[in-house]
């Protein structure tokens, strides 16, 4: 008589077969969410398992820097990082200079702008926002508005940065300081003496750093001025 053989033995032979393990190394990850301009403390960072074929390219591991966790701390993140997320160095920032040329991107400026409540998005702008920047300036035949520059990040209100803000908006009589190029520092500068700047909220779906001018005239730094255009300075 001939015994059958189910199923039931291969399911038996795949259950009882081990899993192979993953080799695993301790990652520096940022145990809470760290703002831009945070300055990392002890208890911002915490080693965590991670399987060693997907440890992101850059990231800490105990084995290399077994002191990283200390090492770090009252560094400066130039950009955020959120909770869970490996802390790469390159995104932190050790210096004995003032926070806001450290974060300066390479090439930008930071700028102060005058602003009032009454010329923003109702007072709702916060450090980090992206914002257009429109002249009101009065003259004989009236009162004229036009956006000078577009998609500008707000580094800070005030003294109040995007590391140090705390639901802080732009209140009355604040200053706003911009990150711009030396060009648009000059249009700004030049902006002020001779009108009004608002700041225009932008959403957060059409403020991505690559985000094109609404106005093709204006890439490159080019605007238009009653119908001409300028590339460096206003008319």
């Amino acid at each position: 008589m001939v015994m059958m053989s189910g199923g039931n033995d291969q399911e038996q032979q795949t259950a009882q077969t081990p899993a192979v393990e993953r080799k695993q190394a301790q990652v520096l990850v940022a145990a809470k969410d760290i703002p831009l301009g945070g300055k990392l403390k002890a208890d911002d960072m915490s080693w965590s398992p991670w399987p060693e074929d997907v440890i992101p390219k850059g990231a800490v591991t105990q084995k290399t820097s077994p002191a990283a966790n200390k090492e770090h701390v009252g560094q400066i993140a130039r950009a955020p990082i959120f909770a869970g997320e490996p802390i790469r160095p390159e995104r932190l920032i050790s210096t004995d200079k003032g926070f806001m040329s450290a974060i300066l991107p390479k090439g930008k400026r930071a700028s102060a702008v005058s602003v009032e409540a009454e010329t923003t998005a109702g007072g709702f702008i916060l450090p980090g926002d992206k914002v257009d920047l429109i002249l009101t300036r009065r003259s004989d035949s009236g009162v004229s508005s036009e956006t000078i520059l577009e998609n500008i990040r707000v580094l800070a209100i005030d003294t109040t940065t995007a590391g140090e803000q705390d639901k802080k908006s732009l209140s009355p009589k604040k200053t706003a300081t911009l990150e711009l190029t030396l060009t648009q520092s000059e249009i700004v500068a030049q902006a002020q003496q001779i009108g009004t700047i608002s700041l225009a909220l932008r959403s957060a779906q059409d403020s991505a750093d690559d985000a094109e001018p609404e106005n093709d005239k204006r890439r490159g730094m080019s605007y238009v001025k009653y119908g001409v255009t300028s590339k460096s300075g206003l008319r």
